[in-house]
């Protein structure tokens, strides 16, 4: 049998499309997961135009943020039965055995396979996941809204575990979208402020929603003067911890710009192409600059506390549901900042 998938099939700008592919029996170890909902990821838009900086293996089923039902499992698997709702980490493959994946630090494994770059991701109906993967969800949360969990836990990565922020110190989020909002109702949680949250003109939507998560300063960068409005926070001097989401690399000098001395940037967001500016800045400053990129099995299961207990709430970002057959539309709407998120739903709404 076979079934629909976003495929990425060339490494040019907009060579993805709707496919037929086989649908995946579960080997050992592994579950067939029903796909519920699969997000739009600023990561899927830069494979999407071509403008990514990581491996992809090609042809591959985009999509890495995704809940599901198990529907069916394979043998030895004890733990997940059919009918539990989960939602599934990322690293598809890792190796079990190097010091990182020994220590819990699986993500930097260096054979390490992403789902939707190295490995068929959740842009179908039915996706073949390592049980290892699985996480349960709460039973009173969305599962078009669980599928938001891989994003929350980047944020989570980026200001509970490398911000170290704490109350009272001042923040500055680079970027607005999913994991940038997100990013700014950690930093709230965590007694942070204030916080400041920056976009671009077309991102008024998004910006506004950031006030709502926690901003108690939005910035337009094509018309608001940023560095101005840094110089009248506390005592002049610069921002505590700066957290880049952009997925693009100049607001790397930005962060750097506004950064007080012996303050820390956190750079979550990929950007390809060169850094054409000094940064011996950091070096006048005593600036720690520190790189977070994805998450461990502490972090999701953390995330899913702070989601079952109503400390996040993701209803706030207002994701629009689509078909998988509208999955275009999708894509060309977080292209164009129209949506906060996108969301596929690969079998229709799944409770």
């Amino acid at each position: 049998m076979s079934q629909p998938a976003v495929v990425q099939y060339a490494l040019k700008e907009r060579s993805v499309e709707l496919r037929e592919i086989p649908i995946p029996q579960p080997s050992r170890g592994n579950v067939l997961l029903k796909i519920a909902a699969a997000g739009i990821c600023g990561t899927d838009v830069h494979q999407y135009l071509n403008e990514h900086s990581w491996p992809v293996n090609l042809p591959v089923v985009m999509g890495h943020e995704f809940s599901g039902i198990v529907h069916e499992v394979g043998e030895g698997v004890r733990s997940f039965a059919p009918g539990d709702r989960v939602v599934c980490e990322t690293a598809a493959v890792i190796c079990g055995e190097c010091y990182y994946c020994r220590t819990g630090r699986y993500h930097f494994c260096e054979h390490r396979k992403g789902f939707g770059q190295l490995q068929d991701g959740g842009f179908t109906q039915y996706v073949q996941v390592p049980v290892r993967c699985l996480h349960r969800v709460p039973k009173n949360l969305p599962l078009h809204l669980a599928a938001l969990t891989e994003p929350s836990c980047v944020a989570y990565h980026a200001t509970a575990v490398a911000g170290e922020i704490k109350p009272g110190m001042s923040v500055a989020v680079l970027g607005c979208g999913t994991v940038g909002l997100i990013c700014v109702r950690m930093a709230k949680m965590q007694g942070g402020g204030p916080i400041v949250l920056t976009g671009l003109a077309r991102d008024k939507n998004r910006l506004q929603v950031g006030k709502q998560m926690g901003a108690t300063h939005i910035v337009d960068m094509d018309h608001d003067d940023l560095f101005g409005l840094v110089r009248q926070i506390h005592d002049g001097h610069g921002i505590d911890v700066v957290i880049d989401v952009s997925g693009r690399n100049r607001t790397l000098k930005d962060a750097i710009d506004i950064v007080r001395p012996a303050g820390q940037i956190i750079r979550a967001g990929w950007g390809p192409g060169a850094y054409n500016f000094s940064l011996d800045p950091l070096v006048h400053k005593g600036v720690r600059l520190q790189g977070v990129f994805s998450h461990n099995w502490e972090m999701w299961e953390r995330v899913l506390r702070l989601l079952d207990a109503g400390k996040l709430d993701l209803s706030l970002l207002s994701p629009e549901c689509l078909p998988i057959e509208r999955w275009q539309e999708g894509f060309e709407a977080m292209c164009e900042s129209r949506l906060i998120k996108a969301v596929l739903e690969p079998n229709g709404r799944m409770k």
